[in-house]
C-alpha cells in the first residue's frame, strides 16, 4: 500500500460549477478511482507560451531527463453524468529540473517571459533569478503579452512532453519527472484533454509546496534551490482567480517507492 502525502493543497473558492476537482482527487488513494464520489468540472487556465503541437503518443515522456519520477494517473469523466470518457486524449507537458522546457533552447528559466531578458545570453548562461517576480499591469497582463501567449519552438528536442488515449474506463498514465521551477511560475504541469478533434479543457497541476521543498533539495533540482515561486506566489493566479491562490487540477500524492505518483480525476463538459 503507498504511502500517502500527507498534506494536500486546498482549492481556492469559485463558482460551483467551475472549480479545481481537489474535493474529487481527496477521495481517490493511488490507483483506486472507484471512491470518487462526485463530479466537478474541472478549472480552466491558460496553455502557457510553451506548447507544442502533435504531441507524441506515449506513456513514457522522460527522454532520458534526470530527475524524481513521476507517474500521473488520470481518470476522465463527464462532470455532468460523472461517466467515464473512453477514447479521449489527454495530453502534458512541463519544465526539466532546471526550468527548460523542450523546443525552447533559448528561454532563460531565470527571467519572465515578455520581460525584455527572457532570451538566454549567448554560451547558454544560467544565472541566479533576477529580481524576482515583477507585479502584473493594470488588467493583469504582464509587459510583452505573457498572458498566455505562445512562442514558436526553436530547438527540435521534445522531452517531458506526450498524449496518451484514455481506455474504456477513459484512465491514462504518463511517466515524466517531477518539475522544476522557472520565473514566474509554481510547480506545475499542464494538461490539455481532446475528443474528437475539440479541445474540451486545457489545465494545470500544482503540488505540495512541503513536498516540492522535499524534493527540489536533492539532485539535479538543488542547484536551483530553493524556488521563490511557491504556489501562493504563482503568477497565473492574477490571470485566473483575481489575486487568489492559484486554481487547478490538485492530484492526491503517494509515493511508490522511490516513485511519486499522482492520483487524479479531471471533470470535462462534452460539447
Amino acid at each position: 500500500m503507498p504511502d500517502q502525502h500527507p498534506r494536500i493543497i486546498k482549492p481556492t473558492r469559485r463558482e460551483t460549477i467551475i472549480g479545481a476537482s481537489a474535493a474529487l482527487g481527496s477521495l481517490v488513494v493511488g490507483p483506486d478511482f472507484s471512491r470518487a464520489a462526485e463530479c466537478i468540472l474541472s478549472s480552466t487556465q491558460i496553455d502557457g507560451p510553451y506548447h507544442i503541437q502533435d504531441a507524441e503518443n506515449r506513456r513514457d515522456v522522460r527522454s532520458g531527463k534526470p530527475g524524481v519520477d513521476l507517474v500521473l494517473r488520470m481518470k476522465i469523466v463527464d462532470a455532468e453524468g460523472c461517466e467515464a470518457i473512453s477514447g479521449v486524449r489527454t495530453e502534458i507537458w512541463s519544465c526539466d529540473a532546471l526550468g527548460n522546457y523542450s523546443g525552447h533552447p533559448d528561454v532563460d528559466p531565470n527571467v519572465p517571459p515578455g520581460s525584455g531578458g527572457s532570451v538566454r545570453p549567448p554560451g547558454g548562461g544560467r544565472g541566479a533569478p533576477t529580481g524576482g517576480p515583477r507585479p502584473p499591469r493594470a488588467g493583469g497582463r504582464r509587459p510583452g503579452g505573457f498572458r498566455g501567449g505562445r512562442r514558436e519552438p526553436t530547438g527540435p528536442k521534445r522531452f517531458l512532453r506526450g498524449s496518451q488515449v484514455a481506455n474504456d474506463q477513459g484512465e491514462a498514465e504518463f511517466l515524466t519527472i517531477y518539475p522544476g521551477w522557472y520565473n514566474p511560475r509554481a510547480v506545475h504541469v499542464h494538461v490539455k484533454v481532446h475528443l474528437g478533434g475539440q479541445e474540451l479543457l486545457t489545465t494545470q497541476l500544482y503540488f505540495p509546496d512541503d513536498l516540492t521543498d522535499s524534493i527540489h533539495q536533492t539532485e539535479p533540482y538543488k542547484e536551483r534551490y530553493p524556488t521563490p515561486f511557491p504556489n501562493s506566489k504563482d503568477r497565473v493566479k492574477y490571470w485566473t482567480t483575481g489575486g487568489e491562490e492559484p486554481i487547478g487540477v490538485i492530484p492526491t500524492m503517494t509515493t511508490e517507492g522511490n516513485t511519486q505518483v499522482g492520483t487524479l480525476t479531471i471533470g470535462v463538459k462534452r460539447a
